[in-house]
């Protein structure tokens, strides 16, 4: 049987391609700034349509309905949120400087915050959006631990807790944090980013006794 696909043809269904996963992306990132600014079950997918310049069939096209489109959006939002959270510790070897760059990630961006406080809300009512709060804690109890265990191991720390511990009252601390960027308490509007990084840091300095990271 012959094959009548020439490289026109292939090149063509390349195109179509990198054309469809652009024009996904726009969607959600058009549907993520939405969730951030009214909430997962506030969006509408004729809004969503409105902020990325498509109609709601290529929306339904892409994606079948508002539960999916939204699901997904925050889904690969979890997953970015990991990405940069590993990428992050891995840019350095010392444990002190791997450790404050990995606390800084965390709750260094507004809009990451505001996603993971939908993605938790959302995922009480929506089970399939369970896993993605699930990714994110174990990417958080992994990075401190591992880096956290390696400090301990090369002296760079001395704490009288557990390292389990101390990574039981860092994660919490983290999802505090985070819920004061997204809901803009007092002291959020206070000092923002830089006081989030600094309250962190001193929560994990004084559970490593030593003076500052």
């Amino acid at each position: 049987m012959s094959d009548d696909t020439g490289p026109d043809q292939l090149r063509d269904a390349r195109d179509q391609g990198d054309l469809a996963t652009r024009r996904k992306a726009e969607i959600m990132a058009a549907a993520g700034e939405l969730i951030g600014e009214q909430g997962y079950d506030a969006v509408r997918l004729r809004d969503v349509g409105r902020a990325a310049g498509v109609s709601i069939g290529m929306i339904q096209h892409y994606f079948g309905s508002r539960d999916e489109l939204l699901q997904e959006t925050l889904s690969s939002a979890s997953r970015e949120r990991v990405r940069s959270w590993t990428d992050s510790g891995n840019r350095h070897s010392d444990p002190g400087r791997r450790l404050g760059a990995l606390l800084d990630q965390a709750v260094a961006d507004d809009h990451r915050c505001l996603m993971w406080i939908q993605t938790c809300a959302a995922a009480s009512r929506h089970p399939q959006l369970r896993p993605d709060v699930v990714l994110t804690q174990n990417a958080w109890r992994e990075g401190l631990n591992a880096v956290i265990t390696d400090g301990v191991a090369h002296q760079t720390w001395t704490p009288q807790l557990t390292v389990a511990q101390i990574v039981d009252v860092l994660v919490p601390t983290i999802d505090g944090l985070m819920l004061e960027a997204a809901t803009g308490s007092a002291a959020e509007k206070n000092g923002g980013r830089p006081h989030r990084s600094e309250v962190l840091r001193n929560v994990a300095s004084s559970l490593l006794r030593v003076t500052s990271l």
